[in-house]
């Protein structure tokens, strides 16, 4: 949990750093709903289970210089008081606001559960009102809005994700088939329960890749493209250079 500490301060510090002029000087890619609510740039991924998409947003966040938070970061975040409230005490009124107006309409029979997926929103709205961020899984496309993100969705074919699976976990193919068939299974409801849609259709994604026909090192290259792109701005590589 340090580790996660570590990086919640460090990305509430920066966040701080870079937004602070803003109404002056709009930060490329920031987008301020009508409200006043002020988010991006972000990169967020979905992705089918074996295709990529944690290697892709480390590749992805390495070259910008953005933070990288996975769906198991985010749940260590929501599980933790202690880091969730560092991570959003610095957030203004118009972000309460928008908390509460995303929140609508979302009912869950089971209490716990309501209140781990609020604390999820809460902190997918924290991190896409900060900027400079992605997000892989977790919904994040729905939470925020598409404005100021790129949302990318990751597929391939399931016997090239079985392949890619077997050799990184070292589990037979027939284990580690019935393992990403579940995993899908259960992204699939996640969404279908909490959003109410069918969160694999293309309809809700910039930008869909086969990893199956196109390898990680052309994809990254694709989604910098295309995040630079969308946001209309020149966004900085780790080593200080621009596109």
């Amino acid at each position: 949990m340090s580790h996660i500490l570590s990086l919640i301060e460090g990305q509430v510090r920066s966040a701080n750093l870079r937004n602070r002029p803003e109404e002056q000087h709009p930060q490329p890619g920031r987008y301020v709903t009508k409200e006043g609510a002020a988010f991006g740039p972000c990169l967020l991924i979905s992705r089918e289970c074996g295709a990529g998409g944690s290697a892709l947003g480390q590749k992805a966040g390495e070259r910008l210089g953005w933070n990288v938070f996975d769906h198991k970061i985010v749940d260590e975040i929501a599980q933790s008081a202690h880091v969730e409230q560092h991570l959003v005490k610095s957030v203004d009124e118009h972000i309460h606001s928008y908390w509460e107006h995303a929140w609508r309409g979302i009912l869950l029979e089971d209490l716990a559960e309501e209140r781990y997926f609020k604390h999820l929103q809460k902190i997918i709205i924290t991190l896409g009102h900060q900027g400079n961020v992605v997000i892989v899984g977790r919904g994040a496309q729905f939470f925020l809005p598409p404005q100021c993100a790129l949302r990318v969705r990751l597929v391939a074919p399931l016997e090239e994700r079985v392949k890619r699976m077997a050799e990184l976990t070292k589990l037979p193919p027939e284990q580690t088939r019935l393992k990403i068939t579940q995993t899908d299974k259960e992204r699939a409801f996640y969404c279908s329960k909490l959003f109410k849609i069918d969160g694999a259709l293309p309809i809700y994604y910039d930008l869909v890749i086969n990893t199956g026909q196109i390898d990680l090192e052309c994809a990254t290259e694709l989604v910098l493209a295309a995040l630079e792109k969308k946001l209309g701005a020149h966004l900085k590589q780790a080593n200080g250079s621009r596109h």
